[in-house]
Parts: structure tokens; sequence; C-alpha cells
């Protein structure tokens, strides 16, 4: 007796098994605990440094707060270990069994580190304003503070699927995080600092935009920083699909 066609899982399904996959390691936990830890540290550095320099109280609650910015290096950390665990553990065989649309899969897996990058943006707000408030550098209620705040909590959430893509695109675990770090913390940075009219364009450069960082001398408007990182990630996305599509896992 034939048993029919097999339906394709739900995306919802799919979703949810990328989900436990997160819950399922330890993975998930150190990067996240390191990554607060760091903050934690570089908000003790800039809350002294603030009450060396006796800056105003809003300005010192910004220059505090502003080191939860980092929460989206731990972010994009986490969503491309969704993506190089599986060519790191070969369970992509498995996967493509149960979900053979790998675009399906791919979705699943940026969705996933969204559910992600949110919390970690919102405990990396966290840490560093509750920093700021022990150190004397109680934020004040300001449109500037909240607007930091929100900002912080938006580039860590879209810092997972930037993660996913470049998973996909480097595929290799080790290489994608010395990659991500190198690339964030290094070159980048060197470039936005050496030459500010070109860096304000790079994805670092409009997040730094997005957070009015008063070390880059030439933002972007909001706008158009949200609007270049956004294509950023979708031109990442769309590369990343492209690759699956027309290459077998390794």
């Amino acid at each position: 007796m034939n048993a029919g066609p097999t339906h394709p899982a739900r995306f919802t399904t799919v979703l949810r098994t990328e989900l436990r996959k997160l819950r399922a390691g330890r993975g998930l936990l150190y990067t996240v605990g390191t990554g607060l830890a760091l903050i934690a540290l570089a908000a003790i550095g800039s809350a002294r440094h603030a009450t060396e320099a006796a800056m105003p109280a809003e300005e010192a609650a910004l220059a505090v707060i502003r080191q939860g910015f980092a929460g989206l290096l731990f972010a994009t950390i986490t969503g491309s270990l969704l993506v190089t665990g599986e060519y790191r553990h070969r369970t992509w065989t498995r996967t493509y069994l149960v979900t053979p649309d790998r675009t399906r899969v791919l979705a699943a897996k940026a969705a996933a580190s969204v559910a992600v990058g949110l919390p970690v943006g919102v405990l990396s707000a966290l840490v560093s304003t509750a920093i700021a408030a022990g150190f004397g550098h109680a934020p004040v209620n300001t449109w500037e503070v909240w607007r930091l705040l929100l900002t912080i909590v938006l580039v860590s959430t879209l810092a997972g699927p930037w993660g996913v893509a470049l998973g996909y695109l480097i595929r290799n675990q080790v290489a994608t995080v010395l990659a991500v770090v190198a690339y964030t913390s290094g070159i980048e940075a060197v470039v936005i600092v050496a030459l500010p009219d070109f860096g304000r364009f790079l994805p670092g450069g409009t997040q730094l935009s997005l957070l009015h960082d008063p070390e880059l001398t030439a933002p972007l408007p909001g706008w158009a920083a949200l609007a270049l990182l956004l294509c950023y990630i979708a031109a990442a996305l769309l590369g990343a699909v492209f690759r699956e599509r027309t290459a077998e896992p390794n």
C-alpha cells in the first residue's frame, strides 16, 4: 500500500528544531556568558574614566551604557555557531533528510538567531546600565538614553542573522569565529578611524552611526544607516542561499 507523498516539515517545526539545538549544547551559554563578562569589564573601565574626567551626568551615563554595544559581536558568533556546528559535527545529512528544503532550514536558523540576539541585546543593555548606576552614573530619563538602549537591542538582534550568513559562507567554525573577531575588532575598527568618510558605510560604521558614537566623526543619518545595515544582512543571506544551493556541505 502506498504511504502517499511525504509532506515537507512546516517552518514552525523546523524553527523549533533549531531552537532545541541551541538549548542542547553549552556553546550558547559560554558565548553569551563570556560576552556579558567582557561588557561588564568594559563598562567598569568606562565608568571609572567618566568619574575621573568629571563628565556631565547624561554624557557619563551614555558613555558607560554604550559598552553594551559589544553584545552584537557575541550575537553574531552565536548565529554562526548554529551553522558551523552542523559542519563540525557532520549533522547536515540528518538535517536535510528531515527538511530537504535548504532555504527553509537557512530561514529557520536565521529566525532562531534572532530569538537569541534579542535577549542578548537586552542583557547587554541591562549589564552596562547596571554598571553605570553602580558607579554613580545612573542614566537620566531622556530620549537619548532610551534611544541608545533600544539601538543596542536592535543591532544585537540583527547580528544573529548576520552570523548565520557568515557561517554558511565560511563554514569552518574556528575560521568563522576568528574572522568575525578579527574583522569587527581589528580591520573594520582601524578603517573606521583612519578613513571615517569611507568607514561609515561599512557594517560597523552603520552600527556606530545608529549608536551616535562620538568616535565616528562623519556618521550617517539614522534612517540611512539602518537601511544600509539591512541591505548588508539581506545580501549576505542571499549569498548564503546561493552557496548552499550550489554546493554540497563539507
